[in-house]
C-alpha cells in the first residue's frame, strides 16, 4: 500500500502542468495595426491619380543654341520668370509608382509655353513621406508672342520637352497627397518666322526652363484602407 501511495504522489505534482501551456502570444497582434495606422507607416496608392499642379518658373528660351540664318542672327532672348500651372492624370498601379498624361503651361511677359506628353513618376517610401522622381518627355510649343529680340512677325514654334524632377510625396489622408516638387527642363523649338531682310525663315533654339511647384494629388480605386 506504500508503494501505491507513492505512485500516486508524481500523478498530483504533474496536473499543475497544464497551466504552463497557457500562450502569451496575442498581446503583439494589436501593434501592427497601430503602426500602420500611423503616418509614419501610410503609404500613397490608388490605381487613378488626378494631379493638379501650381508654381513659379523660369525660362531661357536660347540657352545652349540661339537662332541663326543666312543673313545673321538676331540678339539672344532675355530671361523669362512667371507663374505655372498644369495637371497629370494616369495610374498609379495600385502603389507609388505613376505612369500618365501631362500638361503645363507658364505665362511670361512676352509669350506663353506650354509643355505636354508622357509622364513617369517612381517613388521611395521612407518614414512619413515619399521621395519621388519625374520624368517628362514631351511636345512643346511657344504661343501668343515670342521674344522682341528675335525681331519675327508670324512666329510658328514647335518643339520638344524632356523634364526631370525630384521631390517629396507627403500623403494626407488615405485618398489625397501633397508633393512639392523642383524640375529641370531641356527644351528645342523649331522657329519659323518672317524676318525685315531675309524673309521667312526656318531655325532651331535649345534652352532650359526652371520650375519649383506644388501639387494635390487625388487618388481613387484601390487606396489604402487605413
Amino acid at each position: 500500500q506504500e508503494e501505491a501511495g507513492t505512485a500516486t504522489e508524481p500523478a498530483a505534482a504533474s496536473e499543475p502542468v497544464p497551466a504552463e501551456t497557457a500562450p502569451a502570444d496575442p498581446a503583439p497582434a494589436n501593434p501592427p495595426e497601430e503602426e500602420k495606422r500611423s503616418p509614419y507607416y501610410k503609404k500613397v496608392k490608388g490605381w487613378l491619380w488626378i494631379e493638379g499642379v501650381a508654381g513659379i518658373s523660369s525660362y531661357d528660351p536660347d540657352q545652349f543654341g540661339a537662332l541663326s540664318w543666312g543673313g545673321g542672327a538676331p540678339g539672344g532672348a532675355p530671361k523669362e520668370r512667371g507663374p505655372q500651372w498644369g495637371f497629370s492624370l494616369g495610374t498609379g498601379f495600385g502603389g507609388g509608382f505613376f505612369l500618365g498624361w501631362y500638361y503645363r503651361q507658364a505665362s511670361y511677359n512676352e509669350y506663353k509655353l506650354m509643355k505636354t506628353g508622357l509622364e513617369f513618376q517612381p517613388t521611395i517610401r521612407i518614414p512619413y513621406v515619399h521621395i519621388m522622381f519625374r520624368v517628362d518627355i514631351g511636345f512643346a510649343q511657344m504661343f501668343q508672342g515670342s521674344p522682341q529680340n528675335w525681331g519675327l512677325t508670324n512666329v510658328d514654334t514647335a518643339g520638344v520637352d524632356t523634364t526631370f524632377g525630384v521631390g517629396l510625396r507627403i500623403p494626407i489622408v488615405r485618398w489625397m497627397s501633397f508633393a512639392a516638387n523642383f524640375d529641370w527642363s531641356y527644351i528645342g523649338l523649331s522657329v519659323r518666322g518672317d524676318t525685315a531682310s531675309s524673309g521667312r525663315i526656318n531655325s532651331w533654339v535649345s534652352g532650359q526652363q526652371l520650375a519649383g511647384t506644388f501639387a494635390l494629388t487625388f487618388h481613387f480605386i484601390g487606396v489604402r484602407k487605413d
